[in-house]
């Protein structure tokens, strides 16, 4: 009798498993090489932000290439290109707080998206993605340029890092 509940039981966690199959297998990312990645802030040109897109465009691509190192396969000309766009960033104000002490913060976020194109440059997925950070920030500093170009590179960093499970990869 116990080798027949046991027969049952594993019978009944095969088809478990069988019907657990077909979801798992539709979340797998749309594709998993990549022979090109390309970044796109035509956007932030778009709305005067002129430099963030320089400054993004400068190290994104890098950022890119280290986190999706594993799926890269340049030379295969069937394999998917991946476009990341930077549609907005945003650059928090200090915001001084505190009890007795002083501390600024601001929270700046990237908002854009991963697109999928197959081989033949038509899109076939969309990530979007949104990275917020607050960061302590000093207002009136006299390296206020290079601190905030450092804040925007951080944001493009902080996309690339999301950007792969925001793809299910």
């Amino acid at each position: 009798m116990d080798k027949i509940t046991l027969t049952r039981r594993a019978a009944l966690s095969a088809l478990a498993a069988f019907a657990v199959a077909p979801r798992a297998a539709s979340a797998t990312p749309i594709a998993t090489r990549f022979r090109e990645i390309r970044v796109d802030v035509s956007a932030l040109a778009d709305k005067d932000e002129a430099d963030f897109g320089r400054w993004i465009a400068a190290v994104l691509p890098g950022y890119l290439k280290q986190t999706f190192a594993k799926y890269l396969a340049p030379g295969d000309r069937s394999a998917a290109v991946l476009v990341a766009r930077i549609d907005l960033v945003t650059i928090g104000q200090s915001n001084m707080h505190g009890f007795g002490f002083m501390a600024f913060d601001a929270t700046d976020s990237i908002d854009g998206a991963g697109v999928v194109a197959d081989a033949r440059g038509r899109a076939i997925a969309n990530y979007p993605l949104f990275s917020s950070m607050n960061v302590d920030s000093q207002p009136n500093s006299p390296y206020q340029a290079d601190i905030l170009r450092r804040r925007v590179e951080t944001l493009a960093l902080s996309f690339a890092q999301w950007l792969p499970g925001q793809m299910g990869l």
